[in-house]
């Protein structure tokens, strides 16, 4: 839990009614939560909510990634107020915009009451709430440049409206943590509302007005999030109102630290209780409110009767397994039992897997380590060690501290040991034998394509260049080896086949689409095939998101590489060359999908995006011997393509731009050199 947080609610709550008890209608805190709550959806894809931890504690987060506008929201329903029985009623949460948008300015936060989940629902299809209902009781809306606003940027400051006010504004922060409180009377039908930092200090205050016709019965928050790539959180969320008679919370019991067999827990109550405990039936123990270690109502208690807060080393102390049980009493009322089971094993981590990301003619493969603390008690950041041992006596290579997702490069037969740790688990061994020798057996290199490879698919000249992002951008260059400057690659010709000359789904000899395509398809020589956005010849018609490549003929152990390149080149290599010509006889696309030859008979294919992503090649890997007359190309590459692969450390870590990398030992095919 966010102490300050909690500070902060109880002393909002007893500014507004110093002699009453509180009682929680719902109280969200996310600290005991492995999954999204209950209540919380994303609807477009509800994969984009998950409960994360920012190193003080779990909250839940909002990440759409590189989206249009898109929105999720929290449900409670209006039964949850309106059968308190109460006129007056407050709600609360926390939230942050770790990264706004940094396309659009239109992120939102509103506190909603509709009467039916469904107008949320409908609302949420990524615009503005209050565009669409009238019933809310508090909003924040983002505001444009145009309208006393900020220019679009992930971090910095943006400009809100509160309340539909564009008069009436506040600014927030990108990485601050604000809470805002609504003490809502439905009989005055007013909203009170502030806006404070995590430290207390007040952004804004002030009563708002319901119009007539406005429900003043919170259900729900609805967050709309900037285009692209917001990053929006929330964290203790309440709704709760004043009793004039005593009443006793249920206290909450959160796992908070592992440490070999140590647990460390906080009991959190409110001002105004008494927090009782027992473990495993032995005698009752009571702290008040004060007596709380900051005074704020958490209070930490450990299976360690030898317990030192200020121990920051491995516990090796012997350390109780059991039941907590905690209550709470106010005045003369007692609240029910809130209990939680207490181990005291070490947890396993589990071990880390891996997927193949590239491979190389041989034994040399790319292994992305991938080490899952979805279900690891805590969810603890994972570190990932490994040992490669060639087998025939070479150079070991090692690495520790890795993250997941890291990616390790082995250039020949041998064995990969893999560790998975973290601060206070048991780590975790597991043994990867790289011991397949994989060939090349077919090569679909497009951005080679020659003028006869393009009018042999069916593709025609266009009577002029590329024009747009793909050329204005600049992104596609390399970097001169005499003196570092860039060539850059912006005049670029093109052939076209229109969707109405696809009689089938053959792209070029096996390389098909999953379906006949519905738009233009292009090729940008030198870079690879491009998308239309939209259906038709004309392109007028409307607009698709992936179309579907596969490879005919591939057997089920085969291994297919797709390199291309996105976002108009942003990803494309830069490699060292002495001329334009020999930059375009490179590859200039990384690999980006490795797809087994099983998933893609089964009907998985690779998706290539609308307008901006170019793919650029596809080469088949097959398991075997190299056979001299097996390998197929759709046209003759240059040496230079041979001289230009992806050149790694002697960790493993792929280095992309070798004229800025410092002096040391590399690896490129499998061979060790020397940059001075």
């Amino acid at each position: 839990m966010k102490r300050i947080y909690l500070l902060l609610a109880a002393l909002i709550s007893i500014a507004f009614c110093a002699q009453a008890s509180t009682r929680n209608l719902l109280k969200m805190d996310f600290e005991s939560s492995t999954t999204v709550p209950d209540g919380w959806h994303a609807p477009t894809n509800e994969s984009w909510l998950k409960v994360t931890n920012d190193g003080y504690s779990n909250l839940l987060a909002f990440t759409p990634g590189v989206t249009n506008d898109r929105s999720c929201y929290l449900w409670w329903g209006q039964d949850l107020v309106n059968g308190a029985g109460t006129s007056a009623y407050t709600v609360q949460f926390d939230f942050s915009a770790q990264t706004w948008g940094n396309n659009h300015t239109s992120s939102e936060f509103a506190v909603v009451s509709c009467a039916a989940e469904n107008t949320l629902k409908k609302t949420a299809l990524n615009t503005n709430y209050r565009s669409k209902d009238a019933n809310w009781l508090f909003d924040l809306t983002q505001l444009d440049a145009n309208h006393g606003g900020n220019a679009a940027a992930a971090s910095g400051d943006q400009v809100f409206a509160l309340n539909g006010d564009t008069a009436n504004t506040v600014t927030l922060t990108a990485g601050a943590f604000y809470t805002v409180t609504l003490n809502i009377d439905t009989v005055a039908r007013t909203v009170d509302y502030a806006v404070a930092t995590a430290t207390g200090e007040s952004v804004t205050q002030g009563t708002y007005q319901l119009p007539e016709g406005v429900s003043p019965i919170a259900s729900g928050i609805d967050c709309l999030a900037a285009r692209y790539s917001a990053d929006h959180r929330f964290d203790n969320i309440s709704v709760s109102y004043e009793t004039a008679s005593d009443y006793a919370n249920v206290p909450s019991i959160t796992l908070t630290k592992v440490n070999n067999h140590q647990r460390l827990y906080q009991v959190a109550f409110l001002e105004g209780e008494v927090l009782h405990y027992t473990f495993n039936g032995g005698a009752e123990q009571t702290v008040t409110y004060d007596e709380t270690p900051n005074g704020d109502g958490v209070y930490v208690w450990s299976n360690n009767p030898n317990y030192d807060p200020n121990y920051e080393g491995l516990v090796e102390d012997p350390c109780e397994a059991g039941t907590l049980e905690a209550w709470t009493t106010s005045g003369s009322a007692t609240s029910e039992k809130a209990t939680a089971d207490v181990s005291n094993d070490i947890i396993a981590l589990p071990a880390t897997t891996t997927k193949i990301v590239n491979v190389t003619e041989g034994y040399g493969k790319t292994y992305q380590l991938i080490a899952d603390n979805a279900d690891v008690t805590l969810k603890p950041q994972l570190f990932i060690s490994y040992t490669f041992t060639p087998a025939d006596g070479g150079e070991v290579l090692t690495g520790k501290d890795l993250g997941t997702l890291a990616e390790v490069t082995v250039p020949s037969k041998g064995t990969l040991e893999l560790t998975t740790s973290a601060f206070g688990y048991g780590s975790t061994n597991a043994t990867v034998e790289n011991n397949i020798q994989y060939t090349q057996s077919a090569d679909y290199n497009f951005a080679h394509w020659t003028d006869a490879d393009a009018t042999d698919a069916g593709f025609t000249a266009a009577s002029s260049n590329v024009t747009g992002k793909f050329a204005d951008y600049g992104r596609y260059f390399g970097y001169n080896a005499a003196d570092s400057s860039k060539i850059v690659y912006n005049e670029i010709p093109y052939f076209i086949k229109k969707s109405s000359e696809f009689t089938d789904s053959i792209l070029s000899g096996p390389v098909a689409f999953t379906a006949v395509p519905s738009v233009n398809v292009n090729l940008y020589k030198g870079i690879g095939i491009v998308l239309d956005g939209r259906k038709g010849d004309d392109g007028t018609g409307s607009w698709i998101t992936n179309l579907y490549f596969k490879v005919n003929g591939v057997k089920d152990d085969d291994i297919v590489l797709f390199s291309q390149t996105n976002n108009y080149g942003s990803s494309s290599l830069h490699p060292l060359v002495n001329s334009l010509e020999e930059y375009l006889a490179c590859d200039n696309a990384p690999v980006t999908d490795v797809i087994p030859g099983a998933d893609l008979t089964s009907g998985t294919g690779f998706g290539l995006y609308r307008i901006s992503n170019a793919l650029a090649r596809i080469q088949v890997m097959s398991a075997g011997a190299k056979d001299p007359n097996g390998i197929k190309t759709v046209n003759t590459v240059s040496e230079t393509t041979v001289a230009n692969a992806p050149v790694y450390t002697l960790t493993g870590m792929r280095v992309n731009n070798l004229a800025a990398a410092p002096a040391g030992i590399y690896i490129q095919n499998g061979k060790k050199f020397i940059k001075k």
